[in-house]
């Protein structure tokens, strides 16, 4: 056979084969029981570009309102503080500091906003949780240890941050602060491996910028809670099935 006769052969050969596999398909396709298309149910939480919460160092970087981080505002310098605890070794915050207890919570989900929320505390002055909450009072970790004010506050000046070995660093240096202890985090973070990162991955077509570990970690409470799994965009079931 020459090349005058492969060529009608050849294009014979794959005239039948996708007539076959076209056939294949259809007949697959009428076995398919279809089912209405319902779009996935989703949300602010998965179609919003913006980080959790605003860093201490982006909220100073855009001039946002940084009046509620002077501590200095209602403490002394002149006075140290001094931390209370409870019989188990909880830190017991002061009712000026009430807000960081409970973390996590979209308040609004439950409570209407001319709803009146009082706290209720023991005679220690230790918050008692509503049963409501058992799960979500803050605390940095899982150890007890963890939630003493001054593992990251510098009680010298409460304007600064403390790493352990002593390194103090301003407040919009958190994520340095981070890095002192969850050191394979901060290696991931800067190779763009964990965290939020905004801008260009090519530096050539602009400026990537890594958002700061409390740009979705609450520091007094860091674990993210957990998100819902959503359905696929459509569904099809098999006939049979």
């Amino acid at each position: 056979m020459n090349d005058h006769q492969k060529t009608p052969a050849v294009v014979t050969a794959l005239t039948v084969l996708f007539a076959g596999a076209a056939v294949a398909f259809w007949t697959t396709a009428s076995s398919v029981k279809a089912v209405a298309h319902k779009p996935p149910r989703s949300g602010p939480i998965f179609t919003n570009t913006a980080t959790v919460r605003l860093s201490v160092a982006e909220l100073t970087k855009t001039g946002g309102d940084v009046s509620g981080l002077d501590c200095y505002a209602c403490h002394s310098k002149d006075k140290p503080v001094a931390p209370k605890f409870d019989a188990a070794g909880v830190l017991i915050p002061s009712v000026a500091h009430r807000d960081v207890v409970f973390s996590r919570m979209n308040c609004a989900a439950c409570h209407a906003p001319e709803e009146k929320v009082e706290l209720k505390f023991d005679a220690e002055g230790k918050i008692l949780t509503p049963a409501a909450h058992t799960n979500d009072v803050a605390r940095h970790g899982r150890t007890i240890g963890n939630d003493h004010c001054f593992n990251c506050h510098d009680p010298a000046n409460l304007a600064e941050l403390r790493t352990a070995g002593g390194k103090k660093l301003k407040l919009t240096e958190s994520t340095l602060l981070c890095a002192s202890c969850h050191g394979p985090s901060y290696r991931d973070w800067e190779s763009g491996a964990h965290g939020r990162r905004n801008g260009f991955w090519d530096a050539k077509l602009g400026t990537p910028e890594r958002k700061d570990c409390t740009s979705c970690h609450d520091p007094h409470a860091p674990m993210l809670p957990h998100l819902k799994p959503l359905p696929p965009p459509f569904r099809a079931a098999l006939k049979g099935h």
